[in-house]
């Protein structure tokens, strides 16, 4: 934001208001464009406004003042006729691509209408001051004689530029302040536009500013003529659907687009490296776990078995299942030896039971630090 005070405040006409600002000596400059607009807001009857947008009036190269000329109509602009010199306002900007190249722009045509002048001075002085050769054609059309902002402004530099040309185009009344000047009567019509740049559409800027009405007027006959859309910029005094239009790029246009751009791919980045920290987080958290829990079932396991099989193993002892007697009865010089065949009675098989030896446990510890005892 801006700090400016008013340094005068007049009316051109009838309905136009002149509002000159002037730059606190201690604050920043504001460096626009010939063509921008800016948005203004100030303090009436105590209370802050709201901010509205009004096209520049004056050239770039005056830093320390700011033009703006505004059609009187609703309870902003009437309010504005309140502002005194020494007041505050707060200006933002500039904004707008409805900008004046001087490198692109060789052949300018500019169509004005009403209070749609305004953009124009700013690149008719901007032209004069900064003393160049372009082609300017300034095709101008305005209610009656008595409402033309800035009339006499436009035929001084018109005086003084060679590079300039002033047409205007009178809808009622008389025009005989336009002195010196072949002044057309009703609106302005495709054999008006092609009188101005002697039927030569061919590589030239047409700029129009004006009411929506108008300025789609303006358009259908340039396109009647052949003129690419991207030689049209159109620049609307309207907050509503007729707000500026045109294909013409150069430098505003192209800091704003790739500004948007950069927002919009930055967002991406940031976007896709919170997701890449978050996601893969979490799934290596998960598979993660999987893997120690499975190692740690298995290691147990493993464990369990090499015990077991340590144990020492059982075994049976089956009993005899024949015995045999033998008497040996001995008589004088001989023996006689008598054998008795035995009488085998079943026996029941016993399994005898083994003593069990003295319980000691058996201790391990896993990888993953969990003791088990059997």
């Amino acid at each position: 934001m801006y700090k400016y005070y008013v340094h005068s405040n007049q009316q051109l006409t009838a309905t136009t208001l002149l509002l000159t600002l002037k730059r606190y000596p201690s604050k920043k400059s504001f460096n626009f464009q010939p063509g921008q607009y800016a948005a203004i807001s100030f303090d009436h009857n105590g209370r802050p406004t709201p901010a509205r947008c009004f096209s520049i009036a004056n050239s770039p190269t005056d830093q320390d003042i700011l033009q703006f000329s505004i059609r009187i109509k609703g309870r902003f602009t009437k309010a504005l006729l309140d502002l005194k010199p020494g007041d505050k306002v707060n200006v933002r900007g500039p904004f707008g691509g409805f900008v004046f190249d001087a490198i692109r722009d060789r052949n300018v045509v500019m169509i004005a209408g009403g209070i749609g002048i305004a953009p124009f001075m700013s690149m008719i002085q901007y032209a004069e001051k900064a003393n160049l050769t372009n082609n300017m054609n300034l095709i101008y059309s305005c209610r009656d004689q008595n409402d033309v902002p800035f009339l006499q402004e436009i035929i001084e530099s018109d005086k003084r530029m060679l590079s300039l040309s002033s047409n205007f185009v009178v809808s009622e009344g008389q025009t005989d302040k336009f002195v010196g000047y072949d002044v057309k009567n009703g609106r302005i019509t495709p054999e008006i536009i092609s009188a101005a740049i002697k039927s030569d559409y061919r590589d030239k800027s047409f700029f129009i500013c004006g009411p929506p009405s108008f300025m789609n007027s303006m358009v259908k006959i340039l396109h009647s003529k052949g003129v690419p859309a991207n030689k049209i910029m159109t620049e609307a005094f309207s907050q509503g659907p007729h707000k500026q239009t045109g294909k013409l790029l150069s430098w505003p246009n192209n800091i704003y687009v790739l500004g948007a751009v950069g927002v919009v791919l930055a967002s991406l980045v940031i976007m896709i490296k919170d997701l890449l920290e978050a996601l893969p987080i979490s799934t290596m958290s998960t598979s993660s776990n999987l893997v120690d829990s499975t190692y740690a079932t298995n290691s147990r396991q493993a464990e369990l078995d090499s015990l077991v099989n340590g144990l020492p193993a059982l075994t049976a002892t089956a009993p005899a299942t024949d015995a045999a007697t033998a008497a040996t009865t001995s008589t004088g010089t001989s023996t006689t030896t008598t054998t008795t065949t035995p009488v085998v009675t079943p026996t029941p098989v016993v399994t005898p039971t083994p003593t069990p030896a003295p319980y000691v446990p058996t201790c391990t510890t896993s990888r993953s630090g969990v003791k088990t005892c059997i």
